[in-house]
């Protein structure tokens, strides 16, 4: 037999004899759907739901943004003491939430779904508020009428009662915190308050948010103003932040100057999600779900606006819960292998599910003055749903940026692309692919994990990439 016909005779060799197994390309935490029915009550999940398919968002992010927003109906109102035999220890029910996701998540239209219900109790305020100030007019000038000897105490303007704040400074903040129980401030964007708080110049800042998250007294100088005061300021954030200036004040809190590394980027919760897909043909929201939400924030502010101050405390059965949550939080934080930046996020795990279950237990109308069991294991459920979350996060904030590695990897699995340079992938902007230097550091990425191979002309996709199940 001769070379040639030895050649032809001998078996095709499969992929699989010739080509390496890929490896997994995403090392950070995977994340789990959202357990409809666990956590939430209907009025919020049902609604939560409808739009986050009629937006094609990922549920997550919207029912994260939704009990955020309920807090403004509570925020100074509630307390929580979760530890009976510690009575130092009381929470508020302030929530810090960071959706962190890219460009283009109907960031705009959740907020305003979100915060309507609030709105339409502000509008209420503000009306009231004229017609306080419209009494309070009419008395100032019968004051103002009447004989010195006549008058008696000058009559004082009617304070505003406010819920929610829009990209606030400080000082605004600090106004509006020394004349109502609480605030729920909004961003847009949290990046430009992240850069005030890296800067030199406004350390004030740092600390004023530091004691807002804490409820601890802090005073607020204004150059003529003077100094206010607040005993008790109790502060609640929502805000939307991209990866990539959230990575930046990662690396400031890792950074060994100890400069940002006074645990106030970890008082975040972090949500995060995937894309999911348009499609054209997409359920309407049902109007009943949005009143269904819209009533329940309203039930709990008009439940708490006019009653004294309510503090929160577990049943028995709820503390011994408590207390084994409690002891395996501890256990995990004292773990000699686990790294810093997630240690000073368990630091605060007990504290945030405390206020997650006064939250849960104002919507879901316990009446009883006391956190039961059940909403005590929804409010850990959640913790424990959000942790993969804050894992992801902060693990590609601090190892890069691998979005583009993934978003390549999908089409080289869809067998969209089987040969490629590193100059097609940046001039065509291949998986959001810029720069030649990122489309190197890209490329270098799947080359170790055995995705492509290089040629003498680029690169080419490993056929065994199809098996891949998840990117």
């Amino acid at each position: 037999m001769s070379a040639l016909d030895a050649i032809k005779a001998a078996p095709e060799a499969t992929p699989e004899q010739v080509w390496p197994e890929p490896e997994p390309l995403d090392t950070a935490a995977r994340l789990r759907p959202w357990p409809e029915g666990a956590i939430l009550p209907p009025e919020i999940e049902d609604y939560g739901l409808a739009f986050a398919d009629r937006l094609c968002l990922d549920p997550g992010p919207v029912m994260l943004t939704m009990l955020a927003a309920a807090t403004a109906a509570s925020n100074g109102r509630v307390w929580v003491e979760p530890d009976r035999d510690n009575p130092t220890w009381r929470e508020p029910t302030a929530l810090w939430l960071a959706v962190v996701m890219g460009v283009s998540t109907k960031k705009t239209p959740l907020l305003k779904a979100a915060l309507a219900p609030v709105w339409a109790i502000e509008a209420e305020l503000r009306a009231a508020h004229e017609r306080a100030m419209a009494e309070y007019e009419a008395e100032l000038a019968r004051w103002e009428a009447a004989k010195r000897g006549e008058r008696g105490p000058k009559p004082k303007p009617p304070v505003p009662e406010r819920l929610l704040a829009q990209d606030a400074t400080r000082e605004a903040l600090g106004d509006l915190l020394a004349h109502n129980p609480g605030i729920l401030a909004y961003h847009d964007e949290l990046s430009g308050l992240f850069k005030t708080w890296g800067r030199e110049d406004r350390g004030a800042d740092r600390a004023f948010y530091l004691s807002a998250y804490s409820a601890a007294p802090v005073a607020v100088d204004r150059i003529l103003r003077g100094s206010t005061h607040i005993p008790r300021p109790v502060l609640s954030l929502i805000g939307f932040v991209q990866p990539g200036p959230f990575r930046e004040r990662v690396l400031e809190a890792q950074g060994g100057d100890g400069a940002g590394a006074d645990g106030l980027l970890q008082r975040f919760v972090i949500v995060t999600g995937q894309e999911r897909p348009w499609v054209d043909e997409r359920p309407a929201i049902p109007l009943e779900a949005k009143e269904r939400y819209h009533a329940l924030i309203a039930r709990v502010y008009d439940t708490l606006r006019h009653g004294d101050e309510r503090v929160l405390r577990f049943t028995p059965e709820a503390q011994s819960l408590w207390h084994q949550w409690e002891g395996q939080t501890e256990r995990e934080q004292r773990h000699p292998d686990h790294p810093e930046a997630w240690k000073a996020l368990l630091g605060k795990r007990l504290g945030l599910t405390a206020r997650l279950a006064a939250v849960l237990s104002l919507l879901w109308d316990e009446h009883s003055g006391e956190i039961s069991a059940a909403t005590l294991r929804r409010a850990i459920a959640l913790v424990l749903w959000l942790e993969p979350h804050a894992r992801r996060v902060w693990h590609r904030a601090l190892s890069g940026n691998d979005e583009p590695v993934l978003r390549l990897a999908r089409k080289l699995r869809a067998g969209e692309l089987v040969t490629f340079t590193e100059r097609h992938l940046s001039h065509r902007n291949v998986a959001g692919i810029a720069t030649i230097a990122e489309a190197r550091r890209v490329v270098a990425r799947l080359l170790e994990a055995g995705w492509v191979i290089r040629e003498w002309d680029g690169y080419r996709a490993n056929p065994r990439v199809r098996e891949v199940d998840n990117v």
